[in-house]
Protein backbone atom coordinates (compact mmCIF):
# COMPACT_ATOMS: atom_id res chain seq x y z
CA UNK A 1 0.00 0.00 0.00
CA UNK A 2 2.97 2.38 0.74
CA UNK A 3 3.77 1.95 -2.15
CA UNK A 4 1.30 2.38 -4.65
CA UNK A 5 0.48 6.05 -2.07
CA UNK A 6 4.07 6.68 -3.19
CA UNK A 7 3.45 5.90 -6.90
CA UNK A 8 0.43 7.88 -7.28
CA UNK A 9 2.27 11.19 -5.93
CA UNK A 10 4.99 10.52 -8.40
CA UNK A 11 2.21 10.69 -10.84
CA UNK A 12 0.84 13.61 -9.62
CA UNK A 13 4.29 15.33 -9.37
CA UNK A 14 4.78 14.52 -13.71
CA UNK A 15 1.27 15.89 -14.50
CA UNK A 16 2.00 19.27 -14.24
CA UNK A 17 5.45 20.44 -15.93
CA UNK A 18 5.56 24.11 -16.79
CA UNK A 19 7.70 26.74 -14.79
CA UNK A 20 6.94 30.20 -15.50
CA UNK A 21 9.51 32.79 -14.63
CA UNK A 22 7.99 35.95 -13.06
CA UNK A 23 9.56 39.67 -14.30
CA UNK A 24 11.65 41.58 -12.53
CA UNK A 25 10.69 44.58 -13.57
CA UNK A 26 7.58 45.96 -11.41
CA UNK A 27 5.30 45.56 -14.42
CA UNK A 28 1.70 46.08 -13.33
CA UNK A 29 -0.16 43.33 -14.94
CA UNK A 30 -4.24 42.57 -15.83
CA UNK A 31 -5.07 39.41 -14.48
CA UNK A 32 -8.16 37.53 -15.41
CA UNK A 33 -9.59 35.33 -12.39
CA UNK A 34 -9.49 31.88 -14.85
CA UNK A 35 -8.24 29.16 -12.03
CA UNK A 36 -5.26 27.54 -13.27
CA UNK A 37 -3.67 26.68 -9.49
CA UNK A 38 0.12 27.23 -9.64
CA UNK A 39 2.79 26.67 -7.17
CA UNK A 40 4.36 29.95 -6.42
CA UNK A 41 7.99 29.74 -5.44
CA UNK A 42 9.71 32.86 -3.59
CA UNK A 43 13.55 32.25 -2.48
CA UNK A 44 14.56 33.47 0.79
CA UNK A 45 18.32 32.59 2.36
CA UNK A 46 18.62 30.03 -0.50
CA UNK A 47 15.26 28.23 0.55
CA UNK A 48 12.65 28.13 -2.00
CA UNK A 49 9.11 28.60 -0.03
CA UNK A 50 6.29 27.51 -1.91
CA UNK A 51 2.64 29.04 -1.90
CA UNK A 52 -0.31 28.23 -3.92
CA UNK A 53 -1.97 30.55 -6.45
CA UNK A 54 -4.86 30.88 -8.48
CA UNK A 55 -3.06 31.38 -11.45
CA UNK A 56 0.65 32.37 -12.44
CA UNK A 57 -0.43 35.82 -13.34
CA UNK A 58 -2.23 36.48 -9.99
CA UNK A 59 1.54 35.37 -8.66
CA UNK A 60 3.27 37.44 -10.45
CA UNK A 61 1.55 40.84 -10.27
CA UNK A 62 1.06 40.31 -6.82
CA UNK A 63 5.11 40.46 -6.33
CA UNK A 64 5.61 37.46 -3.81
CA UNK A 65 6.81 35.21 -5.88
CA UNK A 66 10.23 34.26 -8.78
CA UNK A 67 8.95 31.79 -10.27
CA UNK A 68 5.66 29.60 -10.64
CA UNK A 69 4.90 25.73 -11.98
CA UNK A 70 1.47 24.13 -12.88
CA UNK A 71 -0.40 22.47 -10.17
CA UNK A 72 -0.75 22.30 -6.89
CA UNK A 73 2.33 22.65 -4.47
CA UNK A 74 1.09 19.51 -2.70
CA UNK A 75 1.28 17.34 -6.10
CA UNK A 76 5.09 18.01 -5.85
CA UNK A 77 7.89 16.64 -3.90
CA UNK A 78 8.61 18.27 -0.41
CA UNK A 79 12.16 18.84 -1.09
CA UNK A 80 11.91 19.52 -4.17
CA UNK A 81 13.96 22.30 -5.52
CA UNK A 82 12.65 24.07 -9.00
CA UNK A 83 14.99 25.00 -11.92
CA UNK A 84 14.78 28.62 -13.04
CA UNK A 85 14.44 29.00 -16.60
CA UNK A 86 17.41 30.90 -16.61
CA UNK A 87 19.47 28.29 -15.61
CA UNK A 88 18.85 27.18 -19.05
CA UNK A 89 20.98 30.03 -20.47
CA UNK A 90 24.39 28.98 -18.27
CA UNK A 91 27.20 27.56 -20.22
CA UNK A 92 29.12 26.05 -17.41
CA UNK A 93 29.20 25.13 -13.50
CA UNK A 94 31.04 24.62 -10.84
CA UNK A 95 32.77 21.65 -9.88
CA UNK A 96 31.68 21.22 -6.77
CA UNK A 97 30.38 17.60 -5.64
CA UNK A 98 27.37 17.61 -4.22
CA UNK A 99 25.25 14.85 -5.26
CA UNK A 100 21.60 15.95 -6.32
CA UNK A 101 18.76 13.82 -7.97
CA UNK A 102 17.38 15.83 -10.90
CA UNK A 103 14.13 14.86 -11.87
CA UNK A 104 12.89 15.45 -15.43
CA UNK A 105 9.17 17.12 -16.20
CA UNK A 106 6.82 14.98 -18.40
CA UNK A 107 7.98 15.42 -21.93
CA UNK A 108 10.86 12.80 -20.77
CA UNK A 109 9.23 9.08 -21.18
CA UNK A 110 10.95 7.03 -18.53
CA UNK A 111 10.57 3.51 -18.37
CA UNK A 112 10.75 2.90 -15.02
CA UNK A 113 11.15 4.38 -12.04
CA UNK A 114 12.82 6.76 -11.23
CA UNK A 115 12.31 9.26 -13.64
CA UNK A 116 15.65 11.19 -13.01
CA UNK A 117 19.19 11.43 -13.16
CA UNK A 118 22.42 11.54 -10.42
CA UNK A 119 24.21 14.67 -10.98
CA UNK A 120 27.20 16.30 -9.44
CA UNK A 121 25.30 19.71 -8.07
CA UNK A 122 22.55 21.67 -8.85
CA UNK A 123 23.89 23.42 -11.51
CA UNK A 124 24.71 20.84 -13.43
CA UNK A 125 21.08 19.09 -12.56
CA UNK A 126 19.18 22.30 -13.94
CA UNK A 127 21.09 22.97 -17.08
CA UNK A 128 19.78 19.39 -18.75
CA UNK A 129 16.98 19.80 -20.66
CA UNK A 130 13.68 18.94 -19.17
CA UNK A 131 14.58 18.56 -15.88
CA UNK A 132 11.93 20.50 -13.76
CA UNK A 133 13.80 20.40 -10.40
CA UNK A 134 16.06 18.43 -8.21
CA UNK A 135 16.46 17.09 -4.40
CA UNK A 136 19.57 16.50 -2.36
CA UNK A 137 21.36 13.41 -2.35
CA UNK A 138 21.38 10.45 -4.76
CA UNK A 139 17.91 9.54 -6.70
CA UNK A 140 16.00 6.59 -5.21
CA UNK A 141 16.28 3.15 -6.25
CA UNK A 142 12.50 2.35 -6.24
CA UNK A 143 9.12 3.24 -5.08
Amino acid sequence: MKRLVLFAALVLVTSCQTVYQCPKDGRVFKCSSEPKEVCGIKTVHGEQIKEAFVNSCQSCSLGKVDLTVDGKCENYLAEAEFCPPSYKDVNACTEQFQPQCAWFNQSVKCLVYPWAIEVQNRCYGCIIKNVLFITEGDCPKQV
